[in-house]
């Protein structure tokens, strides 16, 4: 088996390199796009992509995509977008497909309505010519032209109503356009021109139109063709995309021509008259391509009305992989005195590689599927591998293994190394190191015996003889020319670290990979080098130190490479991480994972071979100059307590009492946004800047009045720092108690209160006699009624004693019962008078109560009062009827009202005598309703029920005192009372009492 492959120098859409040899990426609706289906992809002059679609249109930061429709841009009324343009003063226009043009300017979105006429409302093309005209291609109404914001609308008579799907300009200014059923048209200073199917054209469907160079190109229906402008409009047409349904072009900074087609992409050299296709890639179907831009990077994106928004990107490694080589799982490449390459796989075979061709070499010895793990090409022509079943020489066809049976310690061998007195020396996994010589095992080291582990992975000479050795757990051994061996750690336990290879720089020193990550040793100690974090679990396999001095990390995430700048800044202690750039995928990697436990190798050509999982991937350090692009930063967006702030305002002021701030921001650099990184600093707020970090927002918190500028720089995958960054001002608003001119009204007023203190305290003074005055005449009101009250009952009691001294019949049973009803009489006055005392003198005791049940031991205490046996109780509770309160307040409450209810009720006067209780439970606490149909209170004695002393009717006999107690305990639980009455038919107490837990 063999096959050609060219090893070359290297660069984004190399025309010498096959387009196979590119990077994709893609956006669909999983990574926020609303839908895969979109139309077109434009770059605006600050870097941002727009994205159209027929779901509304995008705008991706490399940080998140916004989308805008019909539900955020309350004027759209439909959310179809073709094509987007941006004119020289930095306003973007939008091509709709039923609401004319949207327009965005200074932050703002709106509809495009310039002077004299009408936008069409369906625009399929947008362009902006050089002198700043604004050309509209409407999908049925022709074209129509902007001019110092009046439009006009193009005459023509082939094309007043067609579909204009294409627009673009020569160096003399003419305007071209193609049309949808119309043919190609030009309009210029010499007047219109026409070119349809009898003037060449392949098809009267012009979908895509690219002048370049006095040649005007046209994608049509029907294939690709091109019209010399300076050799009297000549046309040639491209067979080989004959028939092929194009929908755009775009010419990259290479001069390659790309063409976005129904099929697929293809890229055509004109140099050359090379044409290629790509289908599909990395499951990346590349179909229904109607839109191509290549960005600030030179990347190329395209939409597509099936696969979303792909980024094409050029790839800056070659890959060598199936059906060349014989497998994908590489072990070992091994660059020959001879030139040639040995790849070493898991298979049976070795691929040797010439630069121009691959031819397999079969090993006839079974490996049972654990492959070649090591190759040594030596001088003699022979070949020694390094296999799980021994070592095995090859010479003139001939194969010997060299394995336990014939003296080895052990059988599964990973590395070999011949020194440089002829020596070599077998790294096993179970036996050690094995020193060897001509067919004879010259020493073996092991643990115990030179050495502290017996799995061996990596074995190097130094440039003075010495002998480096990594094992698992064992640490790093080196074996003097004398046999002397001495071990060094990481840490005083290095069980479970595997050290992988050593490799030594220009001073002598060694940089050591290893399962826990790099590590250098200066001589004497082995330290650990810390990596710039990449949010990612990497495993390190091998450094390979380029002709520039720059380092080159495999990895199972692919391949770092440090710069030897950035190493130095570490050394130097000037940095705290040592930063590095990523090969993986997105560099053109078929597979990122490298693979585990094996060496790379840097080729007599400089360029480094690295073993992966996928094939063989060639390095050309020299193709990796990325200290040139400086990303654009850019503040997004900032929110203030979740409202969108309009960024673009001269001076942006932030209301007083906001305590939220947000602000969003990009790096734009696409070629891996994941691993763009960011600083900030809130000048104002923060001493100095913030650590790196992935994350493009950041969030401050209850600002202080004043001036803030929020500063922000930002690095891309490269880390090439953009240090000026962006930047953003704004002004926090103070209330108005934290202005200077309140605070000077705050003296004038303390001033003010100063002066009127006296004034006032005299006055209060005043007052409080004047209070204290009205409290003792209450005072004395309360002892005039109180002894009042209490003088009847005691007269009465003693002109009963008078009667009964002088009444000489036996009635002294009659005059006791007088004299008890009076002493009960005035004991029930003193109670009330205590119950008062109480409520305004003692606190609060808050407990749980039932007052369904508080009600039934009320009801049940009367049970031998004189009206209980006729009137009917009703005791209705609507929830669980608990409340936390006063029990011994709320027990005076309920026994004062229940009773008043039974004790004037009048029974015999009306039929079905009742009194009701219903207890509600509420939000706040519990309704209480006490209903009687007895006689009922007038409705003028109403309003003076609750006043002290107050009796509704002179046949009551109580103290006058109750429902004046009940108020006021009522109130001090922080409730309310009502009362309704109507003469005759009853009267019902309304009371709400609130839960005092809450």
């Amino acid at each position: 088996m063999s096959s050609t492959i060219v090893l070359g120098q290297l660069s984004s859409f190399d025309p010498d390199q096959s387009i196979d040899n590119i990077s994709l990426k893609q956006w669909t609706n999983k990574d926020g796009l609303p839908s895969n289906n979109t139309n077109s992809v434009f770059q605006d002059s600050e870097g941002l992509i727009w994205v159209t679609s027929y779901n509304g249109f995008m705008i991706y930061d490399g940080e998140r995509v916004d989308s805008y429709d019909k539900n955020r841009l309350s004027f759209l009324k439909n959310d179809g977008f073709y094509n987007i343009a941006q004119g020289h003063d930095g306003v973007i226009y939008i091509a709709s497909n039923g609401d004319g043009i949207v327009k965005y300017e200074n932050g703002l979105f709106s509809s495009y309505k310039p002077r004299g006429g009408t936008v069409p409302r369906s625009v399929r093309r947008l362009f902006i010519a050089s002198d700043s005209s604004l050309y509209i291609g409407s999908n049925h109404e022709g074209l129509f032209r902007v001019m110092d914001d009046s439009l006009y609308k193009v005459e023509g008579e082939l094309f007043g109503h067609a579909m204009i799907r294409s627009i673009t300009e020569d160096d003399n200014h003419n305007i071209w356009f193609g049309t949808e059923g119309g043919g190609l048209n030009r309009v210029g200073k010499d007047g219109f021109l026409h070119f349809g199917l009898d003037d060449g054209i392949l098809s009267n469907n012009v979908l895509a139109l690219l002048y370049r160079e006095n040649k005007l190109f046209m994608g049509t229906a029907k294939g690709l063709q091109s019209m010399d402008l300076g050799n009297d409009l000549a046309l040639q047409e491209i067979p080989i995309l004959e028939d092929h349904y194009i929908n755009t072009l775009l010419v990259d900074h290479r001069g390659s021509l790309w063409i976005g087609t129904e099929a697929g992409v293809a890229r055509w050299i004109p140099q050359s008259a090379k044409i290629e296709w790509l289908y599909s890639k990395h499951d990346i179907d590349l179909v229904r391509i109607n839109g191509l831009h290549q960005d600030e990077e030179n990347q190329i994106w395209m939409s597509s009305n099936r696969s979303g928004l792909v980024q094409i990107k050029g790839s800056k490694v070659i890959n060598l992989s199936e059906p060349e080589l014989s497998s994908t799982r590489i072990n070992m490449i091994h660059e020959s005195w001879d030139g040639n390459y040995y790849i070493g796989t898991d298979g049976n075979i070795i691929d040797v590689y010439d630069g121009d061709k691959i031819n397999s070499l079969k090993v006839q010895t079974e490996l049972h599927g654990n492959g070649i793990r090591d190759i040594y090409h030596d001088t003699d022509g022979s070949i020694w591998l390094a296999t799980y079943v021994g070592i095995i020489h090859i010479k003139e066809g001939k194969e010997r293994v060299y394995s336990e049976l014939n003296g080895m310690p052990a059988n599964d061998f990973r590395r070999i190394l011949k020194d440089s007195k002829g020596n070599f020396w077998f790294c096993t996994r179970s036996g050690g190191l094995v020193k060897f010589r001509e067919g004879k095992v010259l020493q073996v080291y092991s643990n115990g015996n030179g050495l502290e582990s017996n799995f061996v992975l990596a074995v190097e000479e130094s440039a003075n003889g010495d002998i480096y050795v990594g094992t698992f757990s064992g640490g790093l051994t080196i074996i003097k020319p004398n046999g002397d061996c001495k071990t060094h750690h990481v840490s005083t336990d290095d069980s479970g670290l595997v050290i992988f290879n050593v490799d030594f720089d220009s001073k002598k020193s060694a940089f050591v990979t290893a399962n826990s990550g790099l590590l250098y040793f200066d001589g004497e100690n082995l330290e650990r080098v810390k990596l710039q974090s990449d949010q990612r679990s990497n495993t390190f396999f091998d450094l390979i130190i380029d002709d520039y001095d720059h380092m080159w990390l495999t990895t199972n995430l692919g391949v770092l490479q440090i710069q030897k700048s950035n190493w130095e800044e570490y050394r130097a202690g000037e940095v705290e991480h040592l930063s590095y750039f990523i090969v993986d995928q997105s560099s053109g990697m078929n597979t990122e994972e490298c693979t585990g436990a094996t060496r790379s190798t840097k080729l007599s050509n400089g360029h480094i071979s690295v073993p992966t999982l996928g094939g063989v991937v060639f390095i050309d350090p020299f193709s990796f100059d990325r200290d040139v692009y400086i990303p654009k930063v850019k503040i997004r967006q900032m929110i203030a307590d979740d409202e969108m702030i309009n960024i673009e305002e001269a001076k942006i002021q932030i209301g007083p009492g906001t305590s939220r701030y947000r602000f969003d921001f990009c790096v734009l650099s696409f070629s891996s946004p994941d691993r763009n990184q960011f600083k900030y600093k809130l000048e104002g707020y923060d001493k100095g800047w913030s650590a790196a970090t992935y994350e493009g927002t950041v969030e401050y918190t209850n600002l202080s009045p004043g001036d803030y500028t929020i500063r922000v720089m930002g690095t891309n995958d490269s880390h090439v720092w953009n240090e000026e960054g962006d930047a953003l001002t704004f002004t926090v608003d103070p209330f108005y108690y934290e202005t200077t001119w309140f605070f000077a009204l705050c003296i004038i007023i303390v001033l003010s209160t100063i002066f009127l203190f006296f004034s006032w305290r005299v006055a209060f003074i005043n007052n409080q006699n004047r209070e204290l005055r009205k409290v003792n005449a209450e005072l004395d009101r309360f002892v005039y009624s109180a002894s009042h009250e209490m003088r009847s009952p005691l007269s009465s009691i003693l002109g009963l004693i008078n009667v009964a001294s002088l009444d000489k019949t036996p009635n002294k049973e009659e005059y006791l019962a007088y004299i008890k009803n009076s002493v009960e009489r005035l004991d029930s006055l003193l109670q009330d008078i205590v119950d008062h005392s109480k409520n305004a003198r003692t606190e609060l005791e808050i407990t749980t109560l039932d007052l369904r049940q508080e009600v039934e031991d009320v009801i049940e205490g009367l049970t031998y009062s004189e009206n209980f046996p006729k009137i009917e109780p009703i005791v209705e509770c609507n929830g669980d009827g608990l409340i936390h309160s006063d029990a011994n307040r709320l027990k005076i409450v309920l026994n004062n009202l229940i009773t008043n209810a039974y004790k004037h009720h009048s029974p015999d006067d009306v039929s079905n005598p009742f009194v009701k209780v219903v207890i509600d439970n509420t939000e706040a606490g519990i309704k209480l309703t006490i209903a009687d149909n007895g006689p009922g209170i007038p409705l003028e004695e109403q309003e003076k029920v609750f006043n002290m002393f107050y009796r509704a009717t002179h046949k009551s006999d109580g103290t006058g005192l109750g429902l004046y107690i009940v108020k006021e305990i009522i109130t001090n639980l922080k409730g309310s009372i009502e009362v309704h009455s109507e003469v005759g038919k009853g009267t019902t107490f309304l009371i709400e009492l609130v839960d005092l837990r809450n």
